[in-house]
C-alpha cells in the first residue's frame, strides 16, 4: 500500500482575526493550508488557500510550506496528518515569492499594425511593435498510554508529534496541553487515523508575535507526496486556491485527479490574462467532482537557478556579528543579499525587508515610539536608518529619548543567520538537487474536497512554459482616424483561435457591454485528460470543435476563423476585407 499522507494546513481564526484574502496574482502572499486554531473552538474561520512545494527523491518526501497567518499569537495553531515522524526545519518567504514570480503564468500580445496607425509604437521610435503584458501551500511516547512520540521547539513554534491510531486519546492530549482543535474536525480526523498513521501539532511558543510566522519544512519517508484536502473542507472559502511545485526527475501529475488545459479564447489577453483564475475554476468545474490541476509550468528547475543561494549572498555571521553599531549593522544586511520585497511608499516604488527580518531587527533595534506615532514605519525607519539616527536626529533629539540603540551584535546576527539565511541557503539546495521542477494549479470548495491529491511523475509528457503568446493584428486601413480604442483588430490566440474586435479593443458604444471574450458561451477548458505515470495523455474530452464552433456562431459563421467581435459596420468590413485579402492571395498563388 502507498504511504502518501502528507502535511495539511487546514486554517482557523477567531472572528476578529482574519486572514488576508489568497489573491492568485504575484508576487503577492498568500496563505498555506493550516490548522489555525483559537482557544474558543466553536469559532471557525475562512479558509484563504495553501502553497507547497514537494521535493521527491529515494523514497522521502520533503515539503515546504508557507504560513501566513493574521490574528493575536495565542489564536494560532496547526495541526498536520503526517505518514511517518517528520523531522522539520525553518523555511523560508523567499522561495514562495521567487517560485510564483519565476513560474507564474504570462500571457503576452505580440502587436502589428496594418496600415497608417497612428499609435503604432514604431513611428516614435520605439521599435516595431507594442511592449508586451504580463499578468498578473525516536517514536517512543509517554508513560500510561500516552500518545506523545515527541515535543520540541523551532524557531517561533512549540511542536508535538503524536500516533494517531486512536482519535480520543491524541484530541485529549491537545487538549490538555493547549493544542486547541476546533469544533468541526473530529468527523474529518477519522480520515487520518490508522495504524501507523501521525499527527504533527504547532503552536507558537509564549512570547512570540504572529509576525514571527515564518515556512516550515518537513521530511518524512513517503512513496508519493499527497495534500489531505479533506480535512481542510472543515473551514474552507469557496474556489480556494491549491497552488503546488513538485520537484523531482520528470515531470509531476495529479496521479488521481484529472488534468485540465484550459481554453485560451476565454482569456482576456487584453489585459495581460486577469480573468485567469476564473478562467481555471470555471475550467476545472467542467470535471465531474471538479477534481483538475492545471499545469502551468513544467520543465527544468534551473528556472529557478542563481536565484536564493548565489555565491557570496549573505556574507559571514562573523563579519555581520562586528558591525557593532545599529547603522552600519542595517547597511550590511542591505549590501549583502537579506531579502527584499518592494512596496509603494510616499515617493514610489521603494523596496524594504521581509516581514521575518523586520521583525527580528524590531525585537533588538526598535523603532521610536516618537517615530510610529507620526506613521514612519519599520520599513521607512531601517531602509533609511542612517538619516534617522543622523541628520533627523540630531534635527529632533526628543525624539529618541527612549531609544536605546544599544544591541548585542553577534545574538542579532545569530538569529538572522538561523531564522533566514540558513532556510534560504537551504532552499537553494532543494532546487539544485532536482532536475524538473512542475508547477500545478486549482480551485476547490468545501463540498469538492472529497478526495486527497497525490502527486506521482511521468517522464515521458512534453515541458510546460508559463509564457504564452498571442498576436494582435490592428487594420488601420479600415478607419480614418484610427485609435487603439477603436480601430478593428483580430486576436489569435496561443491555440489558434480568432477574435475579430470589430469595434476595436477599448470601450464600446455601451460602457456595460461585455468584452468579445466574455460574451461566447463555450467550454473553458479546451482538453480534459488522464495522466498517467508513462505514456501520452489520455484525453477523455476535447472540446476544440465546440468551442471553434461557438466561435465561429458568435460571429454568425459557419466556418472558418472564430470571433467574440460585434456584427457592427466595421467588423463586416474587417471580415470582407479579410476575405479580399485572402483571395488576393490565392490569385497570386495561382500566377
Amino acid at each position: 500500500m502507498l504511504r502518501t499522507l502528507s502535511p495539511l494546513l487546514l486554517s482557523f481564526a477567531v472572528s476578529s482575526a482574519a486572514l488576508a484574502a489568497w489573491h492568485f496574482q504575484a508576487p503577492q502572499e498568500a496563505e498555506a493550508c493550516g490548522c489555525f486554531v483559537p482557544p474558543d473552538p466553536t469559532v471557525p474561520i475562512v479558509q484563504a488557500g495553501e502553497r507547497i512545494l514537494f521535493g521527491m527523491k529515494d523514497g522521502e518526501v520533503t515539503a515546504h510550506i508557507q504560513v501566513q497567518y493574521a490574528g493575536a499569537a495565542a489564536d494560532f495553531g496547526w495541526l498536520l496528518p503526517m505518514p511517518s515522524v517528520p523531522e522539520m526545519e525553518l523555511g523560508s518567504d523567499e522561495l514562495f515569492a521567487q517560485l510564483t514570480a519565476q513560474t507564474q503564468p504570462k500571457y503576452r500580445l505580440d502587436r502589428e499594425y496594418l496600415g497608417n496607425c497612428p499609435f503604432d509604437p514604431s513611428r516614435f521610435g520605439q521599435g516595431g511593435g507594442a511592449p508586451s503584458n504580463d499578468s498578473a501551500g525516536g517514536e517512543s511516547g509517554e508513560g500510561g498510554g500516552s500518545p506523545l512520540v515527541l515535543r520540541d521547539t523551532l524557531g517561533p513554534y512549540d511542536y508535538a508529534v503524536l500516533r494517531a491510531d486512536a482519535k480520543q486519546p491524541m484530541l485529549d492530549w491537545l487538549d490538555d496541553n493547549g493544542f486547541f482543535v476546533p469544533a468541526g474536525t473530529e468527523d474529518v480526523v477519522d480520515t487520518y487515523i490508522k495504524p501507523g498513521a501521525f499527527f504533527l501539532a504547532l503552536k507558537l511558543q509564549s512570547g512570540e508575535d504572529a509576525g514571527d510566522i515564518q515556512p516550515i519544512v518537513l521530511k518524512y519517508q513517503s512513496d508519493l507526496p499527497m495534500i489531505p484536502i479533506i480535512l481542510t473542507s472543515v473551514a474552507a472559502d469557496p474556489d480556494m486556491g491549491v497552488q503546488v511545485w513538485v520537484l523531482g526527475d520528470d515531470r509531476a501529475i495529479p496521479r488521481n485527479y484529472h488534468h485540465t488545459r484550459i481554453n485560451d479564447a476565454a482569456i482576456d489577453w487584453i489585459n495581460a490574462g486577469a480573468n485567469y483564475a476564473q478562467v481555471v475554476t470555471d475550467a476545472v468545474d467542467e470535471i465531474e467532482g471538479h477534481h483538475s490541476f492545471v499545469t502551468e509550468y513544467a520543465g527544468p528547475s534551473s528556472i529557478m537557478g542563481e536565484i536564493l543561494d548565489y555565491q557570496g549572498r549573505f556574507g559571514q555571521e562573523a563579519m555581520l556579528a562586528g558591525n557593532t553599531g545599529a547603522v552600519e549593522f542595517v547597511q550590511y544586511l542591505n549590501n549583502n543579499g537579506f531579502p527584499l520585497f518592494g512596496g509603494q511608499g510616499p515617493n514610489g516604488f521603494n523596496p524594504t525587508f521581509s516581514p521575518l527580518i523586520l521583525n527580528i531587527l524590531q525585537a533588538s533595534l526598535p523603532v521610536p515610539a516618537a517615530l510610529l506615532e507620526q506613521g514612519i514605519t519599520p520599513s521607512d525607519y531601517y531602509w533609511s536608518i542612517q538619516y534617522y539616527l543622523g541628520t533627523y536626529r540630531q534635527e529632533n533629539p526628543e525624539q529618541f529619548v527612549d531609544l536605546d540603540v544599544e544591541f548585542v551584535a553577534a545574538d542579532l546576527a545569530r538569529d538572522l543567520f538561523e531564522r533566514v539565511v540558513k532556510p534560504t541557503l537551504a532552499a537553494g539546495s532543494i532546487i539544485r538537487d532536482h532536475d524538473y521542477l512542475t508547477r500545478l494549479f486549482t480551485t476547490l470548495s468545501p463540498n469538492e474536497m472529497t478526495k486527497d491529491p497525490v502527486f506521482s511523475f511521468n517522464p515521458d509528457l512534453y515541458d510546460v512554459s508559463n509564457i504564452h503568446s498571442g498576436k494582435l493584428v490592428y487594420h488601420c486601413q479600415l478607419r480614418n482616424n484610427a485609435t487603439a480604442e477603436n480601430t478593428p483588430a483580430v486576436l489569435t490566440t496561443e491555440q489558434g483561435f480568432k477574435i475579430v474586435y470589430g469595434d476595436g479593443v477599448g470601450e464600446t458604444d455601451s460602457p456595460d457591454a461585455p468584452k468579445p471574450w466574455s460574451t461566447v458561451f463555450m467550454p473553458q477548458s479546451s482538453y480534459q485528460e488522464i495522466l498517467r505515470e508513462e505514456g501520452e495523455p489520455e484525453v477523455v474530452a476535447d472540446n476544440t470543435d465546440e468551442i471553434q464552433s461557438a466561435l465561429n456562431e458568435a460571429r454568425g459563421d459557419s466556418g472558418g476563423c472564430s470571433t467574440g467581435g460585434s456584427s457592427s459596420g466595421a467588423g463586416a468590413l474587417l471580415l470582407l476585407a479579410l476575405a479580399f485579402l485572402g483571395l488576393n492571395r490565392r490569385k497570386e498563388d495561382q500566377a
